[in-house]
């Protein structure tokens, strides 16, 4: 469903955070914010990310807290200062509000981490590709299909900008066989672009092989994206049928991180994967 509404993962973010340090010094929300001079109101909205704080107020609410210089403490101001391109905003009332927050996460992303067990990553994929995956699609919206090919195309551009994030992307063997479309010639073109792409320095990209498959069975399609700049303040989104979850507890974010390991331990290292690309390219 289009929105209009700013991305709001960030706030929410922010929100735990400030949460987490509040739970830290075990002040309820009504004694921290009598003390720091806001009301309960507020500084729940805060919490849960449904009021923006500006960077000023966030600084001093750190320091009311005892966060001290340090990566944490820059990545939540980043956040709060940082805004999302105007590249991003073209898209509002067009594209869904998930689909910005997604977006706004990779154009802020130090490092992106993805698992795809049945399709090209959304960051790697051609045109043709995207719009025969748009086209099968459970609600077909024909009108919107331009609009929905040229976001994934625009959100592509983090790769390819000065001081791009790191992107390691695990794709599981079959979804370089499957043939999207039915069209031979996408795939050749689609195989061809990974190999461009894997040789790129900021990019490791690696082929879960079919050999490996009782690993598909934990590894739902999920991404890993460590906001900026290098901090302690990851998120996790996990496509679900058609919508994406975005987890942001640390515990559950760890334990997906965990999960990514797994998966990154039974894969192809980064040239053998580029050579299975190369070779399955060569035969299709």
């Amino acid at each position: 469903m289009p929105s209009g509404n700013a991305p709001t993962v960030r706030q929410r973010r922010i929100g735990s955070a400030l949460r987490k340090a509040r739970d830290h010094h075990n002040l309820t929300v009504a004694t921290a914010a009598g003390r720091f001079g806001r009301s309960q109101g507020w500084l729940s909205m805060v919490e849960n990310g449904l009021q923006v704080i500006c960077p000023e107020e966030l600084s001093d609410l750190l320091d009311f807290y005892n966060v001290e210089d340090g990566p944490l403490r820059e990545s939540l101001l980043h956040l709060a200062t940082h805004k999302p391109g105007t590249w991003v905003r073209a898209y509002e009332f067009r594209i869904s509000a998930a689909g910005l927050d997604l977006a706004s996460l990779e154009e802020d992303a130090a490092e992106i981490r993805n698992f795809e067990p049945s399709i090209v990553p959304g960051l790697l994929q051609i045109p043709a590709y995207t719009r025969k995956l748009i086209a099968v699609g459970p609600a077909k919206h024909p009108r919107n299909t331009k609009a929905l090919v040229e976001f994934r195309l625009s959100r592509q551009r983090v790769l390819s900008r000065p001081n791009p994030p790191f992107y390691m992307p695990i794709i599981a063997e079959a979804v370089l066989h499957n043939q999207v479309g039915g069209d031979p010639a996408i795939m050749r073109a689609q195989l061809r672009r990974l190999a461009v792409v894997a040789r790129l320095p900021h990019v490791d990209l690696r082929v879960l092989p079919s050999r490996a498959s009782e690993h598909l069975w934990f590894g739902s399609p999920h991404l890993l994206i460590a906001l900026r700049p290098p901090g302690r303040l990851t998120v996790s989104v996990v496509d679900q049928y058609a919508k994406s979850l975005f987890v942001e507890n640390e515990e559950e974010v760890a334990a997906h991180e965990e999960t990514f390991e797994l998966l990154l331990s039974a894969a192809l290292s980064r040239a053998a994967s580029l050579r299975l690309i190369e070779e399955i390219a060569s035969q299709s």
